[in-house]
């Protein structure tokens, strides 16, 4: 549910404006069901990338059409199968945390 909601955040709001204004209000929902805060951090980064380049108001999508002087269907066109690997390395991390958890419990996080 939560990454439903980051990621329809991310088409519509800027990345800042999620981490500043709606990620302070999910984190004490996720530490009273016990999410570890690391894994849950890569969590929302990852959804706010996934939102930066989805369209309807996806803003990197708009900077590389004016960078390159390229009309943005042929962009979104092009950003799809990465969009889609995205999302499958999303349900790949939010339903295995040991992906996101592995190195840090290897240098020491106790968490």
């Amino acid at each position: 549910v939560v990454n439903l909601i980051l990621l329809v955040l991310g088409c519509l709001l800027e990345g800042s404006t999620i981490l500043l204004v709606i990620v302070p209000i999910m984190i004490p929902t996720a530490n009273a069901l016990g999410i570890d805060m690391v894994h849950f951090g890569v969590v929302v980064v990852f959804n706010v990338m996934i939102g930066l380049v989805t369209p309807p108001y996806g803003l990197l999508l708009f900077i590389v059409s004016n960078i390159s002087e390229t009309p943005l269907r042929p962009i979104i066109r092009d950003t799809m199968p990465f969009v889609f690997a995205m999302l499958i390395a999303l349900v790949i991390i939010t339903f295995i945390p040991e992906t996101v958890l592995w190195l840090p419990r290897q240098l020491g996080y106790k968490g």
